[in-house]
């Protein structure tokens, strides 16, 4: 098994432990709950796991994903032409492939970003599926090379994704760890750093994206 297949595959359980653990109340300084404060630990464990257990479950897992990804889109009024939402599957599991994601994660965060519809433009100047702001993307489409012509590149969802994808993995790549990735998506990474030197970790957005992908994992069981 390739280090890409056992990172999703690792991506999928993590998720779901986190999932799990969500309602547990207690906190330490750092605004940590013990299952949080676990994750390094239980990281080691999973990686250090066998993995022959798992490959029947992931070989079902992955069998129908592109058309389990096109179920939940048929879900939601994305406002794009046919030819443009047949073709998104395809690219949600390509993007992801590339930073060994999970599809079915980059699924749940488009999902709670904008419900699918393109169009889509929050009160803080963020466009498109993945919800961008012009200025990161201008920055991000620079460091990976793809033609940029202002905002409506964002409306673009192939450009969308690309760079939404791509974000997120710089994200995590900065923080270690996805819940922060996730976090720092939705506040900025300069507002999250703020936050954490304050000893608050913001957990209500990720928790949103955790239990969304929780659902998605348990409709295809």
């Amino acid at each position: 098994m390739s280090v890409m297949r056992f990172s999703s595959l690792f991506t999928s359980l993590l998720a779901v432990f986190i999932v799990a653990n969500l309602e547990k109340p207690d906190s330490n300084s750092y605004g940590l709950t013990p299952s949080d404060a676990s994750w390094i630990t239980w990281e080691k464990q999973a990686f250090g796991h066998s993995l022959k257990k798992f490959q029947a479950r992931e070989f079902l897992y992955k069998k129908n994903l592109k058309k389990r990804i096109a179920q939940q889109i048929s879900q939601y009024k994305t406002g794009l032409k046919t030819n443009y939402v047949d073709n998104l599957p395809e690219l949600i599991v390509h993007e992801s492939k590339k930073y060994g994601y999970d599809p079915l994660l980059l699924t749940a965060v488009i999902i709670t970003e904008s419900s699918f519809n393109n169009w889509a433009r929050s009160n803080r100047g963020a466009h498109g599926l993945m919800q961008i702001r012009p200025a990161t993307g201008r920055e991000l489409a620079a460091e990976v090379r793809v033609q940029w012509q202002g905002t409506p590149s964002l409306y673009d969802p192939e450009i969308n994704i690309i760079l939404g994808a791509y974000y997120l993995n710089k994200l995590f790549l900065r923080f270690g760890d996805l819940g922060l990735a996730l976090e720092a998506y939705n506040h900025g990474p300069s507002r999250l750093k703020g936050y954490l030197k304050k000893g608050h970790r913001p957990k209500r957005y990720s928790r949103q994206v955790f239990k969304k992908y929780s659902s998605l994992l348990s409709s295809q069981i």
